[in-house]
């Protein structure tokens, strides 16, 4: 049975509880027609804003089987690429978790992926929270592979961190701390100044997360 018509009659875009409805049929029931129809839909009349709700409860599909088997979603990471560019920005921020998730894949699609990240966090302003995260996470899970990546991610986490929104600093943490195995002595300097500034910050995860930089670096 198709999944359209649900994700049509679906409020919202980011479909959360069916989303992860869908997704329990195929990581629990190997309903694997779920995935490659959810695959297909993320891409659904792309430049059209009224089909939002359908490509983002497929992403939201696409995202958690990624998170729990990300083998399963690897083979299709060129097929969704399209929808890294649609208007809504719920579709990309999950995608940008796929990627993330799916990083190991190694790909030369994942430099194409961490360009589009960089756009997205040069042109971050207040409200894309969700986004612009989803780009500083992808580029931690990313940049943590090996020293090629790290290299090529690491710049533009550092640049997010010239221009951080309201809380995304805890993300952009999340990511340093996947990627100080990779870092050199320089490099570990420029994180340890970056989170320094946020020694007095009142959110006790955002000091858990500087304790944990500190005793990594």
């Amino acid at each position: 049975m198709s999944i359209f018509p649900q994700l049509e009659k679906n409020k919202g875009t980011v479909s959360s509880q069916l989303g992860k409805d869908l997704a329990k049929e195929v990581l629990q029931n190997d309903q694997l027609d779920i995935l490659t129809e959810a695959v297909e839909l993320v891409c659904y009349d792309l430049n059209n804003p009224k089909a939002k709700k359908i490509r983002a409860g497929a992403a939201k599909i696409i995202e958690i089987v990624a998170e729990k088997k990300p083998g399963l979603v690897i083979p299709y990471l060129n097929q969704i690429f399209p929808a890294m560019e649609v208007p809504e920005p719920q579709t990309r921020w999950m995608l940008y978790r796929v990627y993330g998730f799916c990083a190991q894949a190694g790909s030369d699609l994942m430099e194409e992926v961490a360009t589009l990240a960089r756009t997205t966090i040069r042109e971050k302003v207040d409200g894309q929270l969700c986004l612009v995260s989803s780009a500083d996470l992808f580029l931690g899970d990313w940049g943590s592979l090996n020293r090629e990546s790290c290299d090529r991610a690491f710049p533009i986490l550092v640049e997010s961190s010239d221009n951080i929104l309201m809380n995304e600093h805890d993300w952009i943490f999340e990511s340093f701390i996947k990627m100080i195995p990779l870092l050199t002595d320089q490099e570990k300097k420029t994180v340890l100044s970056i989170v320094e500034e946020f020694e007095d910050h009142p959110r006790k995860a955002t000091l858990k997360r500087i304790e944990k930089i500190k005793n990594k670096l």
